[in-house]
Order: C-alpha cells, then structure tokens, then sequence
C-alpha cells in the first residue's frame, strides 16, 4: 500500500471524522463551482471576442464588394450608356425607354432614368418620376460628370452615366442598385 502499518492508521482517521468528510466535500464543491465558473468567464470572452471578430471581417467583406460592385456597375454601365447615346441622338425615345424598363428587371437594379440636359427626368422605370426635377428625385448625385461615376447614397449605388451628343450633353442616365453586404451573403453549408 505504501503507507505504514497497511494505511491501517489513514483509514481510521478518514473513517472516524465525519467533519473531514464533510470539509473534504465542500472543498470538493468549491473547486467544481470555481472552475465552472472561471470556464463560463472564459468562453463569454471568446465568445465576445468572436463577435467583434465577425463584425470586423463582415465590415471588411462588406467593404471589398462594394468596391467590386462598383467596379463592375461603371464597367456595365458603359455599354448601356452608349445604346442610350446611339437612340437618343437618332430621337429614339421608344428604344431608350425599353432599355430602361428592361435594366430594372435585373436582380439589384432598383430604378433607372434618362435625365434631360435641362435638369428634368425625362424617361423613368418608375413613370412617377418623370418630369420632375432631377435635383429633387436624386439629391446629392452629381449630375454634370463628364464620366461614369458610381456614388453611394442610403446605402445603395446610383451609377451616373453621362450621354453626351455631337454638340454637348445630351442627357445623364442613373441607375440605383441596391447595395450587398456581406451579411446578406448566406454562408455555405457544411458537407455532412
């Protein structure tokens, strides 16, 4: 056994104090309790810590999309731009028209319209807002650039492209696309 005597003399010891039982099960207790709770502490930090951490990464993912998105919206708006130029120079309003109301059956694209070199949105997917003054329809979007530009407003994208004629701007054409994040992403599911 290793102890003197058999261990004869620690038996007896632990078997006649009942309050060494007693004292040996509270400090038993107390160990589990302190380490349940020191363990709970510690995985509310990680957890806390890994909150912060997706928010950051989201935040970031967010941010690169919105730029590619962006990217791609100036680069796709180009060739609409130029079809919307091609009609309006040849007074095809009919084909313009169709262009937007065709564009806004996209996935995304909320709205588009011609807006008229004197200010007014002559041509709209959404025919409320025809012959309303474009400063009043899409506050904050400047209207005079000479190249695509793509803005972020209430957190959607309005894309403006200009349509410049032989003899100076024609008309502007804005699309509103509404933004992604990364949070609207649905992650994958893992393989079983």
């Amino acid at each position: 056994d290793g102890f003197p005597n058999g261990g004869v003399l620690v038996r007896r010891g632990l078997q006649g104090s009942s309050r060494l039982h007693a004292v040996g099960i509270v400090a038993l207790a107390m160990g589990l309790v302190g380490r349940t709770a020191a363990r709970s502490i510690e995985i509310g930090r990680i957890e806390r810590r890994a909150i912060d951490e997706r928010g950051e990464i989201l935040r970031a993912a967010t941010e690169t999309m919105t730029a590619q998105t962006s990217a791609l919206l100036r680069l796709s708006a180009l060739p609409l731009g130029w079809a919307i130029r091609s009609a309006m120079l040849k007074d095809d309003m009919g084909s313009v028209d169709t262009y937007l109301q065709r564009i806004v059956q996209e996935r995304h694209v909320k709205g588009a319209a011609l807006v008229g070199a004197d200010g007014k949105v002559r041509l709209a997917s959404n025919r409320k807002l025809e012959e309303r003054q474009a400063a009043e329809v899409f506050g904050g979007v400047a209207l005079n650039e000479q190249s695509p530009n793509v803005l972020t407003t209430d957190g959607d994208l309005r894309v403006v492209v200009p349509g410049m004629g032989y003899d100076g701007r024609r008309g502007t054409l804005v699309l509103s696309y509404m933004a992604t994040t990364a949070r609207d992403i649905e992650a994958p599911k893992p393989e079983s």
